[in-house]
């Protein structure tokens, strides 16, 4: 029996993260595997009527933490034959009891620490694939592993990274394709170029690999045919050296019934198309959607959602797979809402465009042209020559939480971002390990409002905002029906169920319950900890639950704004599992203040070492480690204690703590580049207000 199937038997629905494989010969069993796409639960025993019934039924707090950084919860649990399988940090797998909670197994594949520097959003990860009696993980340091789904011991285990010497990461689950699995990697920040591979899910026999963009001519000829086409939408003298970009860090979807595997694409390495291909194209396969055959990977057909990219506005936002009636006629279509906020729908067998509608604040396209397929480019969006201001950000208007489909209300639930962003040239050459953007960002909505150099800016733009929607989307009509009120920024995916209820966690710590025809609140819990993952439901033994994993940080971690509840209370990892009358949330702990500790006197230094330190910093340390008002999950360097900064040498430069995920930079930094790092860290600070986020993937 598939994997898929079992889990209708089991009514145990799974997520669009976890495509489970099948050949799709019957109505139900199509549904089915529709509906893991679209985040929709036929388990219906919670309702609107009884909603403020929901109690605790168990928590599962044993996550692995390495050292004392809690880096942040993305998974949704998948549940087959009531045994639910998640991952927390560091892709460590648990399965779990889906009545009481008790660890059945527990998986650790003892991740390269140093990984953590080749992220751009830290060493979480996304979840697992389940078919067949097999739990596929991909690893942060780049392995796909099969495990037997009773023991949780490996089958298999594979090297799926090409090029170690790049900085090449996974974080997102893999997918069942048919006899495959199929995986992509991370990276785009960092200089690599991007593709998905497949692996045979039995014995994880290589099988195919698709190339999203090409790579350095010099280096030998194009791996397969869609790379040579891409290559004529390339400069031929393009930074070939900074990798190109393009990876498949998240959404890939399966279609049983055509044997297509769906594949987003990312953004470009670096993100400016004038530092990457100056003289212009498209540049394929970013930014796209990629249909596959998933038995030989060939291409049957691609939409770009964005060429030219150079806007981070990756097509790696989650896809649903549905049918519905198009222009008078039954269509199966795949819907996305990627980063550069527009809603498209496809016919998922032929990649025909049947429609395109903004649904959030866009000020970079007019729109998109409907004959041609491509947007109408504005003024905006040219930040070659100078900073502009542009909607939405580089975090996108809708990033990695999924949206959700309801097959009932037949509306897609989108957790929108409401942020502009500035952009302007910053040219930087390949580091090992490094984030190497090609741009210089900010957020206008943490700006001074009279600083003159930002008033121009500003000029006949949308106000900026920093905010947060739900927003119930009509995708045959391309209009909103409703809109929650504002939450804190970056709040977490959707799920919805058969009897129209929708359920979202936010960044402030509560799993909010919506009537997803009206949008009208029924019910918010307050669980203390911040959401991402998407929530999702389950039955065992005819009893319906909900469960949510809670835990804020990835791209966040740096820094916790006013509001998350991460900013006040402890972040520590939790699944929290609700049912009918089950009993009280206990909430997270309050965060303990730590005093500044002045720096021992005899690593201070010049006003010259300070300065140098300050840049130093700021290249390489504070994307974690923000500044001193140490409102994030890392470490706080303004209160390391006399041991750490004695060990600082040993810390940054050798990798003493390497193992909890602070790698070792000895070989771009150097003992005198150290020394004056300390020095700007041992310089006496008042507490500073919050630095103002540079960087949201």
């Amino acid at each position: 029996m598939r994997g898929w199937r079992k889990l209708v038997l089991s009514v145990a629905a799974a997520l669009p993260l976890a495509a489970c494989g099948g050949s799709g010969d019957d109505a139900g069993a199509t549904a089915a595997w529709m509906r893991e796409t679209a985040q929709y639960y036929t388990a219906s025993e919670v309702d609107a009527a009884n909603v403020e019934k929901l109690g605790v039924a168990w928590e599962f707090t044993g996550f692995a933490v390495r050292g004392r950084t809690n880096r942040g919860v993305e998974a949704t649990p998948i549940v087959v034959d009531g045994v639910m399988y998640t991952t927390g940090p560091w892709s460590v797998v648990y399965a779990l009891d889906a009545k009481t909670g008790k660890l059945l197994w527990q998986y650790d594949p003892d991740v390269d620490g140093q990984f953590a520097r080749r992220t751009c959003c830290d060493a979480v990860n996304r979840g697992v694939a389940v078919d067949d009696g097999m739990v596929y993980v991909a690893t942060l340091d780049g392995y796909l592993v099969g495990l037997d789904a009773k023991t949780g011991k490996p089958s298999w285990k594979v090297d799926t990274i090409t090029d170690r010497s790049r900085s090449y990461a996974i974080t997102g689950a893999p997918r069942v394709a048919g006899k495959n699995v199929v995986i992509g990697n991370g990276g785009g920040e960092m200089g690599v170029r991007g593709y998905a591979s497949a692996f045979d899910k039995k014995t994880g026999k290589f099988a195919w690999r698709f190339f999203i963009v090409p790579g350095d001519p010099a280096a030998g000829p194009d791996e397969h045919p869609e790379v040579t086409e891409a290559r004529k939408t390339w400069d031929p003298k393009s930074a070939w050296d900074l990798g190109g970009g393009g990876t498949a860090w998240d959404s890939i979807v399966y279609d049983p019934d055509t044997n297509i595997v769906y594949v987003g694409t990312g953004n470009g390495s670096p993100h400016s198309v004038w530092q990457r291909s100056p003289a212009g194209g498209d540049n394929l396969y970013l930014s796209s959607i990629l249909a596959l055959d998933a038995d030989s990977g060939r291409k049957k057909w691609h939409y770009q959602t964005t060429p030219q990219d150079s806007w981070d506005y990756t097509a790696t936002q989650n896809m649903i797979l549905t049918d519905m009636e198009v222009g008078g006629r039954l269509r199966k279509v795949i819907m996305q809402a990627p980063k550069n906020g527009f809603f498209y729908v496809l016919d998922r067998v032929t990649g025909e465009l049947l429609s395109a509608e903004k649904y959030t604040t866009v000020t970079w396209a007019e729109r998109v042209d409907m004959k041609t397929g491509r947007p109408v480019l504005t003024e905006q969006s040219d930040f070659s020559k100078g900073k502009k201001l542009v909607w939405p950000s580089e975090a996108g208007g809708h990033n990695w939480p999924p949206m959700a489909y309801n097959e009932q209300t037949k509306l897609v639930y989108i957790p929108v971002l409401e942020t502009p962003m500035t952009f302007q040239m910053k040219p930087q050459p390949y580091r090992p390990y490094s984030v190497v953007q090609g741009t210089e960002t900010g957020l206008p909505a943490f700006g001074d409002p009279n600083d003159k150099a930002l008033a121009p800016l500003l000029k006949d733009q949308p106000k900026p905002r920093f905010e947060q929607v739900l927003k119930a989307w009509d995708p045959v009509k391309q209009k909103l029906v409703w809109s929650s009120k504002v939450m804190p920024f970056w709040s977490g995916g959707v799920m919805t169920t058969a009897n129209g209820l929708v359920m979202q966690g936010s960044a402030d710590g509560y799993l909010t319950v919506y009537d997803g025809r009206t949008g009208k609140v029924l019910r918010r819990i307050n669980i203390g900890t911040g959401i991402m993952a998407a929530p999702m439901a389950y039955e065992v033994d005819g009893e319906q639950y909900v469960a949510v994993a809670a835990g804020f940080g990835g791209a966040m971690n740096a820094y916790f704004m006013p509001g998350w509840a991460a900013a006040e209370r402890e972040n520590n990892p939790r699944l929290i599992v609700f049912k009918l009358d089950g009993a009280p949330v206990k909430l997270a702990a309050l965060r303990k203040p730590m005093p500044l500790l002045p720096a021992p006197a005899n690593f201070r230094g010049t006003a010259a070492q300070v300065a140098r330190g300050g840049q130093l910093f700021a290249e390489n340390c504070s994307r974690c480690h923000g500044d001193s008002t140490g409102s994030g999950g890392y470490p706080n360097l303004w209160k390391m204690t006399p041991e750490t900064h004695e060990a600082f040498n040993s810390i940054v430069l050798d990798g003493a703590f390497v193992y909890a995920g602070m790698a070792a930079f000895g070989d771009i930094l150097s003992k005198n580049d150290a020394r004056d790092i300390h020095a700007y860290l041992a310089e006496p600070v008042a507490v500073e207000p919050a630095t103002a986020l540079k960087s949201i993937h």
